[in-house]
């Protein structure tokens, strides 16, 4: 998506969510079964910064511990 015709803003919600299987193998691939993510941060080309949307059934994990050696990432848990 070239810089031109990156959206402004978006409702977080009408980003389709992501269809790409889960990068880890077995056996952790399955404990990522649950998870939907909507990759925010790629539609307005971020790239040291990740922006997602992820959403959770009950029973299901985010992410399994791992670190970043050249990106950040920030959690936001809202209160239900």
């Amino acid at each position: 998506m070239s810089e031109q015709t990156r959206p402004i803003a978006v409702t977080a919600m009408e980003v389709p969510a992501r269809t790409k299987p889960s990068v880890y193998p077995e056996p952790f691939a399955s404990r990522m079964a649950g998870r939907e993510k909507r990759t925010l941060g790629d539609l307005f080309g971020l790239s040291n910064f990740g922006v997602n949307l992820t959403r959770l059934a009950p029973g299901a994990v985010s992410a399994l511990r791992h670190a970043h050696s050249r990106q950040d990432e920030f959690v936001y848990i809202p209160y239900a």
